[in-house]
């Protein structure tokens, strides 16, 4: 009897199993829009994103400096939450399981930094332009959008040339903390559907560990530490770059899509707490003073004030308060 039981299970869940797959249809995307895809859609702009991600904070960021209207729609990831990029309804906006995506009169842009670029395109004839219309200026501009952007594919290739690619590492720390409020079994789904195993499996092991004996792991201590010490090269660079600086943004008096990409860098410096490491440890000042100028525009407030999560601002001050209080975790992250 138990044997038949146990065997009707196992079934059922076999093919419970097999049902969820089948529903959630992954495939690569391209940068930009599809117009051969159009989905349900009540706006002319609908944004599907993320509180925490950082590519969708410049997104945010853009849509609000461009005066775009857009109804947003959030998406959870594992550490804000759940796996909702791979739920199904998710995939059918996004078939790569990434966020974020802008739908324009149903039709999906994909990757943030086309969708920059799209949204410039699309804005009315009267927003401000993000995008220099010196060929010059573009050119740099499209250098430090590139300096930061985190590739999906490899998030952390080439951190010895772009800073973007220093943010994975950097966050770990953070990551860390903030899956200690997450329930364990959303994050055992990810096992069972999401495409790169690796992720749920560094969750489930800091769930399971902790952040001391997570943090003291050889090859993920090295990632934290190979991190610090690009990004410390890179805001050398960064700050050079503003002292040479015409005018209070990177171009000189042009508030650009590159200031935007900058801006959601150093937020993610300062709420991992690398920010203050930074600012302790080597002369930032006119990064600080940058930093500060940004966050005064009014679509700072807007983009990345207004969209806050509670588990991100619990991680933050648990991250905050390890730090200061464990000197042997300051020892690990800090002096390595």
């Amino acid at each position: 009897m138990v044997f038949w039981i146990s065997a009707v299970i196992f079934f059922a869940l076999l093919l419970w199993f097999m049902i969820e797959k089948s529903r959630r249809q992954y495939h690569p995307v391209t940068g930009g829009v599809d117009v051969a895809v159009t989905l349900p859609h009540q706006y002319e702009f609908e944004l599907y994103s993320n509180s925490f991600s950082h590519c969708s904070r410049k997104i945010r960021i853009a849509l609000d400096e461009l005066g775009i209207s857009y109804k947003c729609h959030y998406i959870d990831l594992i550490e804000t939450g759940w796996y909702q990029t791979i739920s199904p309804a998710y995939l059918k906006v996004n078939p790569a399981g990434l966020v974020p995506t802008l739908v324009h009169n149903g039709h999906p842009v994909y990757e943030s930094d086309d969708i920059l670029v799209y949204a410039q395109k699309n804005a009315s004839g009267n927003a401000p332009s993000l995008v220099p219309t010196d060929e010059a200026q573009k050119a740099e501009m499209n250098r430090w959008l590139s300096f930061c952007a985190i590739e999906s594919t490899d998030p952390m290739v080439a951190m010895e040339s772009k800073a973007g690619s220093c943010i994975p590492g950097l966050t770990l720390p953070l990551f860390v903390t903030a899956i200690a409020y997450i329930p364990i079994q959303n994050i055992l789904v990810g096992f069972l559907f999401h495409s790169d195993k690796k992720r749920p499996a560094f969750f489930f092991a800091s769930k399971l560990f902790g952040f001391r004996r997570m943090m003291s792991q050889r090859r993920l201590l090295e990632i934290v530490l190979a991190s610090r010490d690009h990004m410390a090269r890179h805001l050398d660079f960064l700050n050079v770059a503003l002292q040479q600086s015409d005018g209070p943004w990177i171009l000189g008096d042009f508030y650009s899509l590159a200031d935007v990409s900058i801006s959601c860098l150093l937020l993610r410096l300062e709420e991992t707490g690398w920010l203050a490491y930074f600012a302790k440890n080597y002369d930032i000042a006119e990064i600080q003073a940058y930093y500060k100028t940004l966050q005064s525009r009014p679509s700072w407030k807007k983009a990345i004030t207004d969209h806050t999560h509670f588990i991100i601002e619990k991680a933050k001050l648990d991250l905050a308060d390890i730090t200061e209080k464990n000197p042997e975790v300051r020892q690990l992250l800090h002096s390595g």
